[in-house]
């Protein structure tokens, strides 16, 4: 009885789409910072810094994440407050004009 995994050909074909889609993921666009796809590491921190709100002293790049993270579930929570209020006020609207 002959497994596929022990059959030659079989894991080369597994390798050679593993080496495609590792070739593909290369050519897709990566994220820039002002332009430019080579920015460091450090320079990609100082990005999202500016975009979360600022706080007293400076962040290790955990607590960076952390308070991104916290910052999105913010906003998401603003934006389903937001779209209840236009619904509510919609449905308001509706019924007086009855």
């Amino acid at each position: 009885m002959s497994s596929r995994r022990n059959n030659p050909t079989t894991r080369t074909m597994g390798t050679r789409r593993r080496l495609k889609r590792i070739c593909r993921a290369e050519k897709r666009p990566r994220p820039t910072v002002n332009g430019d796809p080579c920015a460091s590491l450090s320079d990609k921190l100082e990005a999202l810094k500016s975009l979360i709100p600022a706080t007293d002293g400076e962040r290790n790049p955990d607590e960076l994440f952390q308070e991104t993270a916290d910052y999105i579930v913010l906003l998401k929570t603003q934006i389903l407050i937001l779209q209840r209020l236009v619904d509510f006020y919609a449905s308001n609207q509706n019924q007086n004009a009855v």
